[in-house]
């Protein structure tokens, strides 16, 4: 048999393959684990747990879907916050006049009265900071309305070392994130509950061998105290520049950090390859899918992060997943779709080699999408469960299968795929 089903009705119906287990997703997205380091786990939650300011977020996405949008909670909204998303390129290279613009126009809300207490700039995973920094001192315009107060790199503790040996052996085209730890003057380590007391003070060791004046702080789900983040002045220009050139290879003065755009330090062996599609995603096959695509370590290594938002069949709220590498985390968020809103499904693969795979893994996560029951409810059909069983199906969608069926014996199954070798018309025995 499949599973038991959540409500006890019975049972699934035989797949003849490999069977699919439900443990990797969750239905209420509340897990005790978020994957990639963690910026939208740590921006929700500052959205979440602040109460006293109104903060314009600033996200930046380089991949070809936008996803991290959609994973921001809604609280900026009810707030009477901005949600800014720039995603035709990197803030830290290629689209600086799309953040100097936007910097301006929230500088002149403010100048008209709209109550406005800072700004967080989420940047992309693969971004160097010191650009991005730059644009507050080099824009006049920028530096009279804005001061930097923090810049916070969160460091994934399940994954740290091994990316940061790929930055040390490969610098110039694997450096980033030892940029990143470089030009922080927080460094959040997360996710500590996936390390142990040894890793993470090898972890903590290392971060203070690339920047010795940064605080480090442990957290888990991005949680760390809002009192170390917001209003501390921690950002030293000076102290940074200094921990820094050893790695993106500045050496200049503050004055000369002002005065001319630094060549940001990129991974350049990392791609994406995004996909939409309309129609609803059976959730059996999407996880018969993210189970092939990353069944082993050696499998999922260049899958640096996947991140997707769904439209699962049997479900009007949104589907999100992310994960890294093996690790998976999904759930269903609070929020329904809005009305006319696009009920479409997006994904977006991030790592090493994607753009060979672009093919293969568009036409496998659209063979997810899932087409109406080809039986209507009260036919009479075979259930494979173990042997052909003959019944009826009494349900659609129902837990997210295609199929409730009831058999003749009173037990009741679920179909997780609409298929012949699953269930199949009475009349085809």
């Amino acid at each position: 048999s499949f599973d038991e089903s959540r409500r006890r009705r019975g049972r699934d119906v035989n797949i003849p393959r490999r069977r699919v287990e439900r443990g990797n997703f969750g239905r209420d997205g509340r897990g005790n684990r978020y994957l990639g380091a963690g910026k939208t786990t740590l921006l929700n939650y500052i959205l979440r747990e602040q109460s006293d300011k109104k903060l314009a977020v600033i996200e930046n996405e380089i991949g070809e879907v936008s996803i991290d949008d959609s994973l921001v909670e809604q609280k900026h909204q009810e707030m009477g916050e901005e949600l800014v998303v720039l995603d035709n390129g990197c803030i830290c290279c290629t689209i600086r006049k799309d953040l100097v613009a936007t910097l301006l126009k929230v500088a002149e809300k403010v100048q008209n009265g709209h109550a406005l207490d800072g700004v967080l700039i989420e940047l992309t995973g693969a971004a160097d900071p010191a650009p991005v920094v730059q644009t507050f001192f080099m824009k006049e315009e920028i530096g009279a309305a804005f001061f930097v107060d923090n810049v916070v790199a969160l460091v994934d503790a399940k994954h740290a070392l091994m990316k940061l040996a790929e930055a040390n052996d490969d610098p110039d085209a694997k450096g980033t994130a030892c940029a990143q730890i470089a030009f922080s003057s927080t460094v959040l380590l997360n996710k500590v509950d996936l390390a142990d007391e040894k890793r993470l003070a090898e972890i903590e060791a290392r971060v203070r061998e690339i920047n010795t004046t940064a605080e480090v702080i442990r957290c888990q789900n991005a949680a760390a105290p809002l009192s170390k983040l917001f209003g501390v002045g921690a950002f030293n220009l000076a102290k940074v520049l200094a921990e820094a050139a050893p790695f993106n290879g500045f050496r200049g003065s503050e004055d000369d950090f002002a005065s001319g755009w630094m060549k940001p330090r990129m991974d350049k062996s990392i791609s994406n390859v995004g996909v939409r599609c309309e129609g609803m995603i059976g959730m059996d096959l999407f996880q018969r899918f993210m189970d092939d695509l990353l069944a082993t370590d050696e499998d999922a290594m260049d899958f640096l992060r996947v991140k997707a938002v769904l439209n699962v069949a049997g479900s009007d709220k949104k589907f999100v997943l992310q994960a890294i590498h093996m690790l998976r985390h999904g759930g269903f968020v609070d929020a329904e779709w809005a009305e006319g809103e696009a009920r479409e499904s997006k994904i977006i693969f991030i790592g090493r080699g994607m753009q060979p795979r672009r093919k293969a893994l568009t036409d496998a996560f659209q063979a997810c999408v899932v087409q109406p029951p080809r039986f209507a409810l009260g036919t009479e059909v075979l259930a494979n469960v173990g042997a052909w069983e003959r019944g009826r199906v009494i349900a659609h969608w129902d837990d997210l299968k295609p199929y409730r069926v009831r058999l003749h014996t009173g037990r009741e199954v679920y179909a997780p795929l609409d298929d012949d070798c699953v269930i199949r018309a009475a009349a085809d025995s």
